[in-house]
């Protein structure tokens, strides 16, 4: 028994060294590729601490359903076979500036522009949000290429500013906007996830390793604190600079929180 378990110890060591150094070519599904870094890599910041000043509702709602009114005021598009949804605010002057994201699982992007909408309002925010697949993401793989399709019709339509895109994404979404931040070459300039993170074991060490933050509730229970703590030690590795910011009493549910955690990431985008 104990030649097993060590067997199994060395088998599961070996498989996680190779993914954490070179994750299949399947991750990314095409060329845009983020480059590797080449030679001794930069160690990135890791900034942790609790967040008793960033309020959240403590509710016990369990249930969510998209507001008829967002439904009305989002525009639905399809690109490439995929549905996505974009709001932009009519408040203001010159280029907008562009989040795109990432919804939990079994969402729609809709619930994302709801949580959203009121800071795009004041802050004159371009949103994209896509559905994902069966509404979901993958948890192993990207595919930027809808991105850059979506971001090029948008530069066609909307005056954007190309320099201002960020990705958001809640729960299975973060999972897949940290694999997007970390693999995928493309415009956007920073990541900040609520309530999820991916395998570390999947990431390079990137060429432009971009800023990632973490939101995660103290009373969490799916990405445990803890955990998110080794994976925010372990992108800072990878070259990234990291914010694991831990919010006292909050949860994983995000359809009461979400327009506060919105709110103080767009005030962190911004200082991008």
């Amino acid at each position: 028994m104990t030649r097993l378990l060590l067997l199994i110890f060395i088998t599961v060591g070996v498989g996680y060294l190779y993914l954490a150094e070179t994750p299949g070519a399947e991750v990314v599904d095409d060329a845009f590729r983020m480059a590797a870094h080449e030679g001794p890599a930069r160690a990135g910041f890791l900034d942790e601490k609790e967040r008793p000043d960033l309020y959240v509702p403590v509710g016990g709602a369990a249930e969510y359903s998209v507001p008829t009114a967002i439904a009305e005021v989002a525009q639905t598009h399809e690109t490439d076979g995929r549905r996505w949804y974009s709001y932009a605010s009519e408040n203001g002057l010159g280029r907008y500036r562009v989040v795109i994201l990432f919804h939990g699982a079994g969402r729609s992007g809709l619930s994302m522009i709801d949580m959203w909408k009121d800071v795009a309002d004041r802050e004159r925010l371009f949103l994209i949000a896509l559905d994902g697949v069966g509404q979901n993401w993958p948890a192993d793989r990207v595919a930027p290429s809808i991105l850059h399709a979506i971001l090029a019709e948008v530069e066609g339509q909307a005056r954007i500013d190309p320099a201002k895109i960020f990705l958001f994404g809640h729960s299975n979404g973060a999972k897949y906007a940290q694999l997007m931040i970390n693999l995928a070459d493309g415009p956007w300039r920073a990541a900040a996830l609520h309530a999820g993170f991916s395998d570390p074991a999947l990431a390079i060490t990137p060429a432009d390793a971009k800023p990632i933050r973490y939101y995660i509730g103290s009373r969490e229970h799916i990405f445990l604190p803890d955990q998110a703590a080794l994976v925010a030690r372990a992108m800072t590795e990878k070259g990234h600079d990291v914010d694991l910011h831990i919010i006292p009493n909050h949860t994983h549910w995000f359809y009461e929180a979400g327009p506060v955690i919105a709110a103080d990431a767009w005030a962190w985008f911004r200082t991008q």
